[in-house]
């Protein structure tokens, strides 16, 4: 089984010549810190990220203006030819529509002609008096 040795970086730190009875916290001096000049470079990280997040704001603002402006041209190209198209077709379509009914008037009209004359020949044939 595989060991692991682990390193202490604290055993150059020689503790034994310590006396803790020479230490008084009571005269222990802090060092005094500056408030300003500590908060100040987080501050200005902070104030630099809000500059940031404005300018990314900013750009995607102008770039989805640029885009619409682009895809308005291009309808605006494009609707006069989808416009001549669709009442190109329509007019096609009601041209056949219009072929297919005279058509099929005239077929039916025939038709009925064919079957009134059939009728007419028979109701003559059934009053004339047979010799």
């Amino acid at each position: 089984m595989p060991s692991i040795q682990f390193t202490n970086p604290l055993r150059s730190l020689d503790l034994t010549k310590f006396d803790v009875r020479k230490f008084d916290p009571r005269k222990m001096t802090l060092p005094t810190v500056d408030v300003r000049k500590t908060v100040a470079p987080a501050a200005k990280v902070a104030r630099d990220a809000a500059y940031v997040a404005v300018g990314l704001g900013v750009i995607a603002t102008q770039k989805a203006t640029a885009r619409r402006y682009d895809i308005e041209q291009r309808v605006k190209d494009v609707a006069p030819r989808v416009r001549d198209e669709a009442k190109a077709t329509a007019e096609r379509v009601l041209r056949e529509a219009n072929d297919t009914v005279v058509r099929v008037r005239g077929e039916a009209t025939q038709r009925v002609r064919k079957v009134v004359d059939r009728r007419k020949t028979a109701a003559a044939a059934e009053t004339t008096p047979v010799a």
